[in-house]
């Protein structure tokens, strides 16, 4: 089974209809057979959950300890895209403790279910002191089982983690556990698509000299009861209010636009410092989620370390409205605006890879 986050590493699956069954066939070089075989990679309604299939049958010899199948995506010089897939076997292959190290370094204990997605080129990763004492800690959250939320709503899943870690809650812009920023999210219980992930809070340098209610009631639309409102999420493509991202109208920096009158503008090196800031280092844990009339219950069991992140790779998410920008602002009485930050947002968990170089789940 592939793992969310490596969806967009393989081919796109064409899926007009969620219900039904679908699959996308793809070629690979099969390196224990030394030949070209065509693989599919599968969408299974059922789940849902995506697999790829047909792969070289040393997959399936479940006698041989863990298994660890290899995918290697690499451009050629003619601009095509190949794929070449090996599968190695703990007890059958002496190359499978070298792969496993390259991988994950020496100091990651091997379980089913672990991923590494990095560059060819990317160095072996080795976990420094602040790693190993989160995955110490984590260990010890986890191995808890169920625990109850420590705050009811939506923010209780991180508020909950965090708390139990040690941290205390603050608006400080830096990374939350020295130098790793922690994102808490929900488990998807059938393997379908992830959601939303904040990434940072930056708002863009404004045009021109309006208040923020004046601002607001450009940006927005009023009520019945006359007062204005913006939550509206925004991509490079104009939505319902006119609103919408140009990256390309001024080098070096994203615009801002209502249809066509800018209101601010987001400079490239002011978003790298705060994609960097705050997800140099990033760790996403993920929670198995109970809830009842006693309130909510966490089993926090999964965790993926991420890297070396790029303004390059961001750019291109925003390009293709895999990062989005939101507005979160609302009018209140006496003309007050009320606003709940400026968050940019990865549309969804399976595009993790293409903002992060090096990316390990290690739990």
């Amino acid at each position: 089974m592939v793992p969310i986050e490596a969806y967009d590493f393989f081919p796109a699956i064409e899926i007009g209809d969620p219900n039904q069954n679908a699959t996308t066939r793809f070629q690979a070089f099969d390196a224990i057979g030394g030949r070209e075989q065509t693989l599919s990679f599968k969408y299974y309604q059922r789940y849902p959950e995506r697999r790829v299939t047909c792969l070289n049958g040393n997959f399936n010899d479940q006698d041989q300890g863990f298994r660890l199948a290899v995918f290697v995506k690499a451009k050629h010089a003619d601009g095509t895209v190949g794929y070449y897939a090996d599968v190695l076997r703990e007890r059958a292959e002496p190359e499978f403790a070298r792969m496993c190290s390259l991988l994950f370094g020496d100091a990651v204990r091997l379980s089913e279910g672990l991923f590494a997605l990095l560059a060819v080129d990317a160095s072996t990763f080795v976990p420094d002191e602040a790693i190993n004492d989160l995955l110490a800690r984590f260990d010890d959250i986890s191995g808890r089982g169920w625990v109850d939320s420590l705050r009811g709503g939506d923010t209780g899943i991180g508020y909950t983690f965090e708390t139990l870690l040690g941290i205390e809650e603050n608006n400080d812009r830096r990374a939350d556990f020295r130098g790793i920023e922690i994102k808490c999210k929900q488990a998807s219980e059938t393997g379908g698509r992830g959601g939303k992930i904040n990434l940072f809070q930056q708002g863009p340098t404004w045009d021109g000299r309006l208040t923020a209610i004046q601002r607001l009631r450009q940006l927005g639309q009023a009520d019945e009861q006359g007062r204005y409102a913006c939550y509206s999420q925004v991509t490079t493509t104009a939505n319902n209010l006119g609103l919408w991202l140009d990256q390309t109208a001024t080098p070096g920096q994203i615009d801002l636009l209502k249809e066509t009158t800018r209101f601010g503008y987001w400079p490239f090196d002011v978003l790298e410092e705060r994609l960097r800031e705050k997800h140099s280092r990033a760790v996403f844990v993920k929670a198995k989620v109970r809830t009842s009339a006693a309130g909510q219950r966490f089993h926090y069991d999964e965790l993926i370390y991420c890297e070396r992140p790029s303004i390059e790779h961001f750019n291109n998410l925003v390009q293709s409205r895999r990062i989005v920008f939101e507005f979160l602002m609302s009018e209140k009485e006496g003309g007050r605006v009320r606003n709940h930050g400026y968050p940019w947002r990865l549309a969804g968990e399976e595009f993790l890879s293409e903002l992060f170089t090096l990316q390990l789940k290690l739990r």
